[in-house]
C-alpha cells in the first residue's frame, strides 16, 4: 500500500506534464515535401474562407484572417498557436479541425500556412 502513495502522484505528475501536440512544436520539419502536402489540404479545408492565395479576400467569411500577415493573428502566430487554432478552432467563425484531421495533418497545414509568410516572418514567428 506504501507503494500505491507514491506510484499515484508521480503518475499524475508525469501525465499532466507532458506536452500537446501545440505545446511541443512540430515534430513535423518545415520541408517542400510537408508544404506540398500541407498546400494540398489548405485547398480542401481552408479556401472558402482564406481563399486560394490565404489572403482572405473572398466576400464569404468578413474577418477571416490574411494568412500572409502573422502580425495580426488573433490567436497567435507561433507554430503551435496555428496548430491549436486550426485543431480546436479560433475566434466566433474558425472551426475545428481536430477531428477531422490528424495531428500530422494539422502540421503539415500549419507549414503551408508558414509558406506565406516572408523569410523574415518564418523567423520572428518561430516557435
Amino acid at each position: 500500500m506504501n507503494h500505491f502513495r507514491t506510484l499515484v502522484p508521480a503518475l499524475c505528475a508525469a501525465i499532466l506534464t507532458q506536452a500537446t501536440p501545440a505545446q511541443a512544436g512540430s515534430p513535423v520539419p518545415y520541408s517542400e515535401e510537408s508544404v506540398a502536402l500541407g498546400a494540398q489540404l489548405f485547398q480542401q479545408r481552408c479556401t472558402e474562407c482564406h481563399g486560394e492565395d490565404g489572403r482572405a479576400q473572398v466576400d464569404v467569411i468578413s474577418d477571416a484572417t490574411d494568412l500572409t500577415w502573422p502580425e495580426d493573428y488573433y490567436s497567435g502566430s507561433a507554430s503551435g498557436e496555428i496548430f491549436k487554432s486550426i485543431s480546436k478552432g479560433a475566434g466566433v467563425a474558425m472551426p475545428a479541425f481536430g477531428g477531422q484531421l490528424g495531428d500530422e495533418e494539422i502540421w503539415h497545414l500549419v507549414n503551408f500556412i508558414r509558406s506565406l509568410w516572408t523569410e523574415e516572418q518564418r523567423e520572428t514567428f518561430k516557435e
